[in-house]
């Protein structure tokens, strides 16, 4: 009898007719896999097997296969939709450690994974965790550290959630500054620097900088042109405090810290800039304190010489023997003993720039202010020499020029011996590190931790251009809002803040198995393992074998209607067809019952 045959038909066709339904009906679910029905005949199995004349027993269905090719991508407008093109799927979990909200910086265990997805369309819960409509959470990798380098532990599962509590402030640690110094700059009438005296300067810059809590600083940084040829010198102050650096880092030590001037608007040690001839930055810090002091502290030297030829010729001519070529000579050789010291005087102001040897650098400047103001008393003496009386007198003047002139070069030479030994140790370095910074010397209503920071001059040049800011920069920040949520193709998933900052979330974690069609079936578009199918093998999107992540998109059903439609008519044709098997075997079991 064949009614088995065509009842196998029927149910094999009527599977069908509901997997062609499913898929019609499941065109428009996100990541929806088409599914299809397969077939395979059925022979009655005897003892010496099925012999070559034996009729088939009909049809059974042998698996409804799910393809799992890529659907469309089709944009959104939530960038938590998230569309995964290539191999893999999305990790969910059906629930999840979450941090203790009384303990926040204790160790939280892994999630476990339950169940994957195709299915993107993801959204935040009343916790701020990222979920898909039926609650399961989506997993990512934990992130090591707040940026992209700090990487990520792959195979350490945390729910993706997102934190829309205010984003925290940076305090400023590296500034930029890329400027173009005018070489041919005249140095400031005024010698001594005052931040408010326009006069005593070139040029200023300015950057609001940011400390722990999110407070605004405004550093500001003058530029003066000293007297030595192809050098700067630079004054740092921060909220109008002068600021002097403690010396260069030394990795893996810090910075020295720094010192604030006690009052407002009073400077503290300058920052020397050396230029090679072709405008070049060389040095700043203090290797360039020593190159400068070793170029100027020649005129001690020439202050010393001078002026004991002046003394020398004003002794004579109290002794009976002046004539006016003698006191000619003696006014030339006190001028120029005054020019130099006056020139000394001048030079150790400009290299008083490591802290180390401030003190020193004091003593030089007022023992070489002596000298020049002696040899000047000597220059006058000297010009109005006209008998024995007035020549004793400019002698007397002369000697004590002539001391003063060697205590001038003395301290100058014990400042230029403790900048050498700073120097030394010095690395070449076209920034400088601040220290540790007490701002509430500054500010006294503030409580936060110290600032420090270093400024890297590293792309400034001096040529015959006019002074200019090609790049003020700095990384600190303000508090901050959230203002939206970033996805790269990695899936390294971003918070944005109002205050321009962004913050490295984790990174959604994808699966991938041996075999996806042996993957079971749990409905709402998820899958999960099972033996034939392999354990998952989790990856990052882009990475070994993985497809990349879209985000603001969502990835479309995979079944063609049009094609659905046509498989429906076959289907439908096949159900019939085997219908009439039926209706045609009872008509002959009739036939034979009246014969």
């Amino acid at each position: 009898m064949s009614f088995a045959t065509a009842l196998s038909g029927l149910q094999a066709a009527s599977t069908n007719l509901q997997v062609t339904g499913n898929n019609i009906a499941n065109s428009q679910t996100v990541g929806f896999k088409e599914s299809r029905a397969e077939f395979a005949d059925v022979y009655a199995s005897s003892i010496g097997g099925v012999s070559k004349t034996q009729p088939g027993s009909g049809v059974k269905v042998t698996e409804v296969a799910q393809q799992f090719k890529d659907g469309t991508i089709d944009p959104t407008s939530n960038s938590l939709d998230l569309a995964l093109s290539g191999n893999g799927f999305f990790v969910l979990a059906d629930t999840v450690n979450l941090p203790d909200p009384a303990n926040p910086t204790a160790p939280v265990d892994p999630s476990v994974p339950t169940s994957y997805t195709r299915n993107g369309a993801f959204k935040l819960d009343s916790s701020g965790n990222v979920v898909n409509s039926q609650g399961k959470y989506l997993l990512a990798f934990a992130a090591n550290g707040t940026t992209v380098a700090e990487g990520f532990s792959v195979g350490v599962f945390r729910p993706l959630t997102i934190d829309t509590s205010q984003g925290l402030p940076n305090s400023t640690e590296n500034i930029n500054l890329a400027l173009t110094i005018n070489g041919g700059a005249t140095a400031p009438t005024t010698t001594v620097f005052d931040p408010t005296n326009a006069l005593s300067y070139n040029n200023t810059t300015s950057i609001t900088t940011y400390d722990s809590q999110g407070n605004a600083h405004i550093a500001s940084t003058y530029y003066v042109k000293t007297p030595v040829a192809n050098v700067w010198d630079a004054y740092l102050f921060l909220d109008d405090y002068g600021i002097t650096t403690g010396g260069q880092a030394v990795p893996p030590a810090a910075a020295a810290a720094s010192t604030v001037s006690a009052t407002v608007n009073t400077p503290g040690l300058p920052i020397p800039m050396s230029f090679t001839s072709s405008g070049k930055l060389s040095e700043v810090g203090t290797r360039a304190a020593a190159v400068i002091s070793a170029a100027t502290v020649t005129a001690g030297t020439t202050a010393v010489t001078d002026t004991a030829a002046a003394s020398t010729a004003a002794a004579a001519t109290a002794g009976g023997s002046y004539t006016a070529a003698l006191a000619a000579t003696a006014l030339t050789k006190a001028q120029t003993a005054s020019a130099s010291a006056a020139t000394l005087a001048a030079d150790a102001a400009a290299v008083n720039t490591v802290p180390a040897a401030a003190a020193l650098a004091t003593t030089a400047k007022t023992a070489a202010a002596t000298a020049a103001a002696s040899a000047a008393a000597y220059a006058t003496s000297a010009g109005l020499v006209v008998d024995g009386a007035t020549g004793t007198t400019a002698a007397a003047l002369a000697v004590t020029a002539a001391a003063d002139a060697v205590t001038a070069k003395a301290a100058v030479v014990a400042y230029n011996t403790a900048v050498a030994a700073a120097a030394a140790g010095a690395t070449q370095a076209t920034k400088v590190d601040f220290g540790s910074i007490d701002l509430s010397l500054i500010n006294p209503n503030i409580s936060v931790d110290p600032m420090a920071f270093d400024i890297d001059f590293a792309k400034t040049a001096q040529t015959t251009a006019t002074f200019s800011v090609n790049n003020s920069s700095q990384d600190g920040l303000p508090a901050g809002n959230l203002t939206g949520i970033d996805v790269d193709d990695a899936g390294v998933v971003f918070a944005r803040y109002s205050n321009g900052g962004s913050k490295t979330l984790g990174q959604v974690a994808l699966a991938r198995f041996q075999s996806n069609q042996s993957l079971a079936k749990l409905g709402d578009t998820a899958w999960a393992k099972t033996s034939s199918s392999g354990a998952p093998i989790y990856g990052a999107a882009g990475d070994n074998n993985f497809g990349t992540i879209q985000s603001s998109a969502l990835e479309s059903s995979t079944v063609d209607l049009s094609a659905q439609l046509v498989k429906l008519i076959i289907a439908q044709q096949a159900y019939q067809a085997n219908s009439q098997t039926i209706t045609t075997e009872k008509t002959l079991v009739e036939t034979i019952l009246r014969a």
